[in-house]
């Protein structure tokens, strides 16, 4: 994953000085049309459609007598097909169901990317589950990485139902994560995924992890998020330790490490649930 800023037209001034609008570096949008094919062979892909009437792919795995069904989110400079090996294993490590959806602009997804396209893409999936699969708001969990940490606490601060959220490596907003803290109030019009305007209002348990040796999204970004929750009226309520990772970035976090992080806070939430 990596972090550029673009000109947006119109939107900077003309000394080419401001940036306005975080790119979406994604790979060939062709390059993961065979392995989600593949997956419609096992009948896990679907198409779902935005608000904005885009059409976009989704990965449905399903797992018999799973307690949640989990919304993911990827990072940036990846795509859904790229995901799939880490998807069986977050379905099989964790024994829940699994559905990540795609980014407009992405993979095969109609559109562009931008913000307003991510925001309406996790809506699509979270109108999918609890309407269309009839999925109870209290069975799911909405994972984000990097990039995807965006939408999810996004659709996390406005959905109060949902069982848990989980942030691995995530990004206060786009300005803060490239800039600092500083320049997200001078160029706070420019800003984009004010996650730390937002993850005061999850009324759920909140899993975050960070590489402490991360330089892509620094760890203060993770442990400013953090702070911000524990000063929620009901925190003592949702409380949940984050796991700030020693010697990592943002690369190369330890996938079985975090799927582990994953699997005790899916039992953390049943426990809860049974109180």
């Amino acid at each position: 994953n990596h972090y550029i800023f673009t000109h947006r037209p119109g939107s900077y001034d003309p000394m080419g000085a401001i940036v306005s609008a975080l790119a979406f570096p994604h790979p060939p949008r062709d390059l993961s049309i065979h392995a989600l094919q593949e997956r419609e062979n096992h009948n896990q892909l679907l198409f779902l459609t935005t608000t904005s009437n885009l059409r976009i792919p989704a990965i449905h795995i399903q797992k018999s007598r799973a307690k949640f069904t989990i919304i993911y989110s990827h990072g940036n400079a990846e795509d859904v097909g790229l995901s799939l090996n880490y998807l069986d294993a977050m379905s099989r490590y964790c024994q829940c169901s699994v559905l990540s959806y795609e980014y407009p602009g992405y993979s095969i997804a109609e559109g562009e990317p931008s913000e307003d396209g991510c925001y309406a893409a996790i809506d699509a999936a979270y109108k999918f589950l609890t309407a269309d699969a009839g999925v109870d708001p209290g069975k799911i969990v909405v994972v984000g990485r990097s990039l995807g940490t965006g939408p999810t606490v996004d659709l996390c601060s406005r959905t109060p139902g949902v069982a848990g959220c989980v942030l691995q490596s995530p990004l206060e907003s786009g300005i803060r994560c490239a800039l600092g803290f500083v320049s997200s109030y001078t160029l706070y019009p420019l800003d984009i995924f004010r996650s730390y305007q937002k993850v005061d209002k999850i009324k759920c348990p909140v899993l975050i992890m960070h590489g402490e040796a991360d330089e892509v999204v620094p760890c203060d970004n993770g442990r400013a998020l953090y702070k911000t929750l524990t000063e929620r009226p009901w925190h003592s309520e949702v409380a949940y330790d984050p796991m700030w990772i020693p010697g990592v970035g943002h690369n190369n976090m330890p996938e079985q490490q975090c799927l582990e992080n994953c699997r005790r806070f899916m039992v953390f939430l049943k426990e809860r649930a049974r109180k």
